[in-house]
């Protein structure tokens, strides 16, 4: 038997059951599920994360990172830490989250900018800006193995039927594997900016479609089918502040980022910090809102490990909808997941493989894994409308044949 679960609420549906029939199971159901009218992704770090013979080629997910960082400070600055800003880098709740110590980092520069204490808000500045690098050099990673995987995903994506309503992808990750899958793919995308030489942050282009002119008689048009919404809710490399601007909103998108600007979009829970940092995340976070609670909905998770506390509430806000159904693709006994589980709703699905450290490391890539959720779990909607098409053909050649009288009648 296999390790493969799928949980409607507490009930295993693959219980008893052989890999490859239940990876079928898996499939059949998700094959249902792009054909809902609203379906949304919610991408979390476990996405960009992508080992290769026991190496990581992608971007490593929040524990290797935090200790990669915290191994790197000097003496100084863990003093600073634990006498100044009272953070105990050894806590449980930052040695394994660098997020939350951001978030600590913030709520502390937020309080000197309060006092107007210069030389403080120097200090915490200067120290905000060394995590927010190391950051964005881990997030510059552009390995095409990871690329390719997001391109998968894409590929099977856009065969949705068209005249459902398009697929919206959140995701909590700084980096821009998604934008590069997409442009390689040619796949045209909104991610809330618009311009061409200069773009700045606009939030009204969440709501415009692109259509082409089908009659130009009669000014007919049609929304084009391959087109997907992108929104980084905890900001991008890519995103800096233009103070200079004289646009609505002063959040600049560049082509090619590199860590000069001081003013980088990276904010790990923006919407807990000062009305400062209002926008884009407010507007980002509003669009993610709106998108939970729209009828005959369903959103999917993919390594989201369910840690930040905004996210969370506007999903379980959007449990109180009957026809809401939430998706997990993850490890059934992850701390956070399994709060999930045990709420025991069943229109609460979590799908996985169970997880085998007996060795000290994964002794096989489980299912829930971005690049076997794509591969393996996610349908491949073209291939399955060809058949359904050539099943048909076949079965009105068989009706036809039947009606054709026979020689000897």
């Amino acid at each position: 038997m296999s390790d493969i679960y799928f949980y409607k609420g507490q009930k295993n549906l693959l219980k008893d059951k052989e890999e490859k029939v239940a990876v079928e199971e898996i499939q059949k159901e998700l094959l249902q599920v792009f054909d809902v009218q609203n379906l949304s992704f919610l991408f979390g770090a476990g996405c960009s994360s992508h080992v290769v013979e026991e190496n990581e080629v992608g971007i490593p997910v929040m524990v290797p990172m935090a200790e990669e960082f915290y191994g790197k400070l000097e003496e100084v600055d863990k003093t600073y830490l634990t006498d100044t800003i009272k953070i105990n880098i050894e806590d449980e709740l930052y040695k394994y989250n660098l997020e939350k110590f951001l978030e600590v980092l913030f709520s502390y520069r937020y309080l000197m900018e309060c006092r107007s204490d210069a030389t403080e808000l120097e200090k915490i500045n200067s120290f905000i800006q060394k995590t927010k690098k190391f950051i964005f050099k881990k997030c510059e990673c552009v390995h095409e193995d990871v690329i390719k995987i997001y391109e998968q995903f894409y590929r099977k994506l856009v065969y949705r039927d068209k005249n459902l309503t398009k697929t919206n992808i959140f995701t909590t990750n700084y980096d821009l594997f998604n934008e590069r899958a997409l442009d390689q793919l040619g796949i045209i995308f909104s991610n809330g900016f618009s311009g061409v030489i200069e773009r700045y942050f606009n939030p009204a282009v969440f709501h415009y479609a692109f259509a082409e002119q089908m009659d130009l008689s009669n000014n007919k048009w049609n929304v084009i089918d391959n087109f997907i919404y992108l929104y980084k809710l905890h900001g991008s490399i890519s995103w800096f502040e233009d103070e200079n601007s004289k646009h609505l909103f002063k959040i600049k998108e560049l082509q090619a980022p590199t860590f000069t600007d001081k003013n980088v979009m990276i904010y790990s829970t923006p919407v807990k910090q000062n009305a400062s940092f209002g926008s884009p995340y407010s507007d980002l976070f509003r669009e993610f809102q709106k998108k939970l609670m729209l009828n005959n909905n369903i959103l999917i998770t993919v390594g989201y490990s369910f840690s930040d506390e905004h996210i969370n509430n506007l999903i379980y806000q959007a449990l109180t909808i009957p026809a809401f159904r939430l998706i997990v693709v993850g490890h059934v006994k992850a701390k956070n997941i399994e709060k999930l589980f045990e709420l025991n709703d069943p229109r609460i699905w979590i799908i996985g493989e169970t997880e085998d450290w007996s060795s000290g490391s994964l002794a096989k890539t489980p299912l829930h894994f971005f690049n076997r959720f794509v591969d393996e779990m996610l349908p491949s909607v073209d291939q399955e409308n060809i058949e359904k098409s050539v099943q048909k053909v076949i079965e009105t050649l068989l009706t036809k044949n039947e009606e054709v009288p026979s020689h000897d009648s």
